[in-house]
């Protein structure tokens, strides 16, 4: 019966030991938790790096429409739907203030292309990259940041 009760008592502090060590580390006691950015902290003390700030998309509204022209003299239509993402509130407003520049460059580089140049997802994933190159660009110009990460189409059709 004592050895019962010593093996109860053993199991019941390892268990509230092993729960405080999880508050502490956990930061629910105030202790620890903060050990991932002290860990940032360089050798002299600097502030540690901050977190990643949430993303903000930005619509190019309205969509894209330009028009190809096919050899055999028959029109096609393409509409693309472009978000511009950022982490940075400055940003979203310069992209606010250049809009007109922005969707001109876009517009000019969609209409040089040809139903063949987009046609499937390696022409798209091309594209893509063409049109952060060109934000990016204007940004860098126009504000001293690049400042977009990435653009995503949220819509393209070709008719």
């Amino acid at each position: 019966m004592t050895k019962l009760i010593i093996v109860i008592v053993v199991l019941q502090l390892v268990m509230f030991g092993g729960f405080g060590a999880f508050l502490h580390f956990s930061g629910a006691l105030g202790g620890g938790g903060n050990h991932e950015a002290a860990a940032e902290k360089g050798s002299r003390g600097e502030e540690a790096v901050p977190e990643e700030a949430p993303p903000i998309y930005i619509a190019l509204e309205p969509a894209f429409v330009v028009n190809f022209s096919e050899e055999s003299g028959a029109s096609r239509f393409m509409q693309a739907t472009i978000q511009v993402m950022t982490r940075d509130p400055e940003i979203e407003q310069a992209v606010a203030t250049h809009m007109p520049v922005i969707r001109n460059s876009i517009v000019l580089l969609l209409s040089s292309l040809s139903v063949d140049d987009v046609a499937g997802i390696e022409g798209k994933e091309k594209l893509r990259t063409e049109v952060l190159e060109k934000v990016r660009g204007i940004l860098k110009e126009r504000t001293g940041k690049p400042g977009v990460e990435e653009i995503y189409f949220t819509s393209f059709v070709i008719q």
